[in-house]
């Protein structure tokens, strides 16, 4: 409460409020854990823990906003205080090495990536196809799965304006910019060069001569006629009835490019290649192999015999971000949410991204079932009690997760006291409401019942 008073600037008339803006933030937050996906959600779940809220946040009173007030508290606070509070949560979270030596493995690596609000897109004659609505730009941690920073534009062209506005807010220092190849242009690729951070970006057709002159190099690197140093590096996957085998060729720029696309492109250090070979499992035949290029200023190093598998796990992190792009929209109902309001779809879509991170800390740190992170889903049900939700919050802000061991009750519905879980775990009636509430088939809920059934 004390960080968004201290961070939330209220325009509203100060003799006429009657729910502070810090208090109906917090049960925002809290109620979007819970997975509250508008503002008659928020208002019930104030309505029904009004007690429990009480004991936990100060001054709040008897009283329970309306829906409207809700929604316009929410529309009222200023994006750019709201997005420095959403960094601000992550203060205790990224420690900024500056200029100090980190190897390419320990390096933090943040794709920047667009999320379309489907739901936005207003109906011209009938068609929705017809308006693209609002695209959601994130920088992402894909080292500590959390949002760093978002714009909300309403042009899909705008994304890469929208990457330079966010790092200008946020630390990127020592880091990894990776992205799609409708944002590879020079000048986004400078702005990550002077904060002092590197990329690892896509690049296809529409950079029409650089496309020409990487795709004519690594023809040669093919047909065995390259005269310069080539690192590669190969792995294998099987899954979804089919198996992947993955090929890396990395070559040096200012040895395959011309002076001309050298000086346009000057930061430009590696050309990468990575070539996909799909085969059908049953009937061993090869589908079909696809060819995908990259540019990066990070310097190829042939003394390190690792640097070609680093750079392709590099290149795997930034499908992270589209896997949160699926937790945001379909777990937290995002893209679902018929919104008109830009300033509200702004602040909105900010809170969730507060919420998302927090889950997503508690998902880091609590104990595997059967072998997996616990789910979204669980996580959220438990998050319905307001205890277990503050607490989360305040664990994930202080970067502590020893605080959620130290209650009772939390600890006891994450599973923590015991290998799996408490003998006592369902004797409290709360922790059975829990329970009831809970999908039969998410991995929490068959733990529960393999527990009772072995007791």
């Amino acid at each position: 409460q004390k960080l968004i008073e201290a961070k939330l600037s209220d325009p509203r008339n100060k003799w006429k409020i009657t729910y502070p803006l810090c208090t109906i933030m917090v049960i925002v937050i809290l109620a979007k854990e819970a997975g509250c996906l508008n503002c008659c959600a928020i208002r019930r779940y104030w309505i029904t823990n009004k007690e429990k809220l009480q004991e936990l946040i100060y001054g709040l009173t008897d009283e329970v906003a309306s829906a409207q007030t809700i929604r316009r508290v929410q529309t009222i606070i200023k994006t750019d205080e709201l997005d420095e509070l959403l960094r601000d949560f992550l203060a205790s979270q990224r420690i900024i090495k500056q200029e100090v030596p980190i190897s390419l493995q320990d390096r933090e690596v943040v794709p920047a990536d667009g999320q379309n609000m489907r739901a936005t897109r207003s109906h011209i004659n009938g068609d929705a196809r017809l308006d693209s609505g609002y695209d959601v730009v994130s920088l992402y941690s894909s080292t500590l799965g959390f949002t760093l920073s978002q714009v909300v534009v309403d042009k899909k062209n705008h994304e890469a304006d929208s990457i330079i506005q966010m790092l200008d807010k946020v630390n990127v220092e020592n880091s990894i910019l990776v992205w799609d190849a409708i944002n590879t242009r020079t000048k986004t690729l400078e702005t990550v060069i002077s904060h002092k951070a590197d990329y690892l970006v896509s690049l296809k057709s529409n950079q029409g001569l650089l496309f020409e002159e990487v795709t004519t190099a690594f023809e040669f690197v093919g047909s065995n006629r390259y005269a310069f140093d080539v690192l590669s590096s190969q792995r294998t996957s099987s899954e979804h009835g089919r198996i992947e085998d993955k090929t890396i060729e990395i070559i040096e720029a200012n040895k395959a490019l011309s002076k001309a696309m050298q000086k346009k492109w000057a930061s430009v250090k590696s050309l990468i290649r990575v070539t996909t070979t799909r085969t059908q499992k049953i009937s061993g035949i090869s589908q079909n192999t696809e060819h995908r290029y990259f540019i990066s200023s990070i310097d190829m190093d042939g003394t390190d015999e690792s640097f070609a598998a680093t750079m392709q796990d590099i290149i795997l992190k930034r499908w992270a971000i589209e896997s949160r792009h699926w937790v945001i929209d379909v777990v937290f109902g995002q893209g679902a949410l018929p919104l008109r309001n830009q300033d509200y779809i702004k602040n909105s879509t900010i809170i969730t991204k507060m919420a998302v991170n927090i889950l997503s800390f508690i998902r880091e740190h609590a104990p595997m079932v059967d072998g997996k992170p616990q789910s979204f889903e669980s996580l959220q049900i438990l998050a319905r009690q307001p205890q277990i939700a503050y607490k989360f919050m305040e664990a994930f802000y202080l970067n502590n997760f020893e605080l959620v061991k130290e209650d009772e009750f939390t600890k006891s519905c994450l599973g923590i006291k015991d290998e799996v879980f408490d003998d006592d775990l369902l004797s409290h009636p709360e922790q059975r409401s829990i329970l009831d509430d809970m999908p039969e088939d998410t991995l929490l809920a068959k733990a529960f019942k393999a527990r009772t059934k072995k007791k």
